[in-house]
Order: C-alpha cells, then structure tokens, then sequence
C-alpha cells in the first residue's frame, strides 16, 4: 500500500504509512469493500488521506481522489465541484484537522445529489484512542486534531438534511506503535465488536441526503371549513321579541 511519491516530510502523512496508520487503512478498505451497496451512483469521491480506501466494483464508476498527491487538488472547506454533482462523497478523517468542520459538512451536503450518500471515517474519543488524544502536551500525529463524539456529528449532520443510516466501528486494539504489538493484540477486534462496540478507535457513519419536495401539495379549501352552517347559526335575539315576551 505505501506509495514512494507521497512526501513523509508531513507528520500526517507520514502516520498513515507507519504500521498503525496502515491498520486502520487496511481494515477501512475491508469494511467498504464489504459493504458496496453504501457506494451507488457514478461520481463517486474520496477526500483526505492520500491512498485509496473505494471498494473495486466491477460497474464503472466515475472516481476521483482529493488529497495531497492524488488525483484532485483543492480545499475541503471549498470544495472544486459543481452543486449537485456528486453520487457518493467519502471524508476519510477530514473533520479531525479541519480549521472549519462544520464548513466541511455544508460543502459535502452542497455537492452531493438529492439521496446522495456521505460517508464519514473519524477516530473516536471515547476509546483507548480517545485517551491518548487527551494527553497533555500531545501534538504529534494524529493525536493533534479534534476528535469528535458520534452523537456531534450525527446532530450537525441533521442540521445539513442528512439521515445517518448506518455505523460501523473498526479498530479496537491500543493504539501501539509496534507491528509486533499490534499483531499479538489482533484477536481484540473480534472481542471488541461482541463485547464493547462503543469502545472502537474509529468509528464510521453512512448518511443520506434527504430530499425535500419543492412544490407543496395543494389543498382544496372548503368554505364550511371556516363558517358555520345556516342551519346550524341560532336567531338574534331583537328587542322586539324581548318586549312581545312581558
């Protein structure tokens, strides 16, 4: 998986090419080329890290990459794309180091086309990655970024007309440096997706973008609906009457 032509001189980049960052590539590449049926339509885009995480699909797609040595250049908080243009847009672990994830979110929702699908890789904090996230006087990468909580992401993306319809979670192992560590603490993942699911180190969310009718449902107005009946509304009482009646 380890590209010669990516530039290791940025901290990030050089993570996702050290054993740990390859784990969770690798089992984010297993996990959609499990699950193809979340990758529908024909423009299909992947933001974020540099290497490949779209599923092989024998359908031809239309798919691109956005990322500093791939096939996009651009901004994730602007995005070089047309309103409504894409199918299916992956964030792979954009809104971590984002100056603006909430920008990033209404870029996403801005492209995509009417039940469009978002898919969303982020570490999770509260996990044993979420723990090292938290020590005091941590910057290397990536435990410099913003770790955000599955119930913030899913109330931001309701906001933006998106229904989560699917999460999964992936590593459950510490966050060790060592390949040799990582191997002998393998059997945790299927421990942690039968005992402790919450407690995964990243946490996946599939969203649809909800399409709204444009042209309201017309209703047909019924006078009776606002007056009474005339044979219902009772006789004024006059003073006439009044008097005749002493």
């Amino acid at each position: 998986m380890t590209d010669p032509d990516i530039d290791k001189t940025d901290p990030l980049i050089a993570w996702w090419q050290s054993p740990l960052g390859q784990s969770v590539l690798k089992q984010e590449q297993q996990l959609f080329q499990s699950t193809p049926e979340h990758f529908h339509g024909y423009y299909q885009l992947q933001i974020g890290v540099d290497e490949n995480v779209l599923p092989e699909m024998t359908i031809p797609k239309l798919r691109k990459r956005m990322a500093n040595s791939a096939d996009v250049m651009g901004c994730n908080e602007a995005l070089p794309f047309k309103s409504k243009s894409l199918d299916t847009l992956v964030l792979s672990h954009v809104l971590e180091f984002s100056p603006d994830p909430h920008q990033v979110l209404r870029e996403a929702e801005r492209i995509l086309v009417g039940d469009g699908t978002l898919i969303i890789c982020c570490f999770n904090p509260w996990s044993l990655w979420g723990l090292r996230h938290i020590i005091p006087f941590e910057t290397a990468a990536p435990w410099h970024g913003h770790f955000f909580g599955q119930a913030r992401i899913t109330d931001w993306l309701s906001l933006l007309n998106f229904d989560v319809i699917s999460t999964e979670r992936l590593m459950f192992r510490p966050p060790f440096k060592s390949e040799k560590w990582l191997d002998r603490t393998a059997k945790l993942e299927t421990w942690g997706h039968r005992f402790w699911p919450v407690l995964s180190g990243v946490t996946i969310l599939v969203a649809s973008k909800r399409t709204v009718p444009l042209t309201p449902v017309a209703q047909r107005w019924h006078a009776g609906q606002l007056f009474p009946k005339r044979q219902l509304a009772s006789k004024s009482v006059t003073r006439e009457k009044v008097n005749g009646s002493r």
